[in-house]
């Protein structure tokens, strides 16, 4: 299988060069689902920044054989703002034909809309783009076990309709199913 992504001694730093992470070894590569799972504070999310290069300061190196547009991110449902004026179709954008909008009602307001229901559409719209690499920090929080199974139908199938993309995950909950790629790098 094709390597996505090749990280070698990755270790998370603070801007005065204190450790945020443990340094971390691994290869990407297509059909992959790699979980990193650790304790709350391991720095599992600090890592997944620090690959987006939305965290400046680290030691060691990574690197992505994709492009920067092929590489998609769904951060933690809490960090993102809930006071837009928008409508769920609005966050949609063009992802209407996903089978986890089942049910939605897209008009909606963002602000109204449960977590699971946000986290449906931002499953969606992040799908819809076929990423090469999907990044999902905590994608099952905020839903309920019905929700979370959906969810997760709607990664596995996305791989299995996509076979040269990849998924990396930061989750306190494992899949259900069994995955032939699925690994897991515990983060201490």
């Amino acid at each position: 299988m094709k390597k996505l992504l090749s990280v070698s001694n990755l270790c998370a730093l603070s801007k005065s060069g204190t450790k945020l992470s443990p340094a971390v070894n691994f290869e990407l590569h297509a059909g992959d689902i790699l979980f990193l799972r650790g304790e709350n504070g391991a720095g599992k999310s600090t890592i997944l920044k620090t690959l987006l290069k939305l965290h400046a300061y680290y030691s060691g190196k990574f690197d992505f054989a994709v492009k920067n547009e092929e590489i998609e991110y769904l951060p933690q449902l809490g960090n993102l703002n809930f006071h837009l004026p928008l409508t769920l179709a609005d966050m949609l954008g063009e992802a209407t034909s996903s089978p986890l909008l089942a049910g939605l009602d897209l008009n909606k307001k963002w602000n109204t809309a449960s977590g699971g229901e946000r986290q449906k559409i931002l499953f969606s719209a992040a799908l819809a783009k076929k990423p090469k690499v999907l990044i999902l920090d905590e994608p099952f929080n905020h839903v309920d076990k019905d929700a979370g199974l959906l969810l997760e139908q709607g990664l596995l199938q996305f791989l299995n309709e996509n076979p040269e993309s990849a998924l990396i995950l930061v989750s306190h909950r494992s899949l259900t199913q069994n995955h032939a790629r699925m690994r897991f790098l515990e983060i201490q």
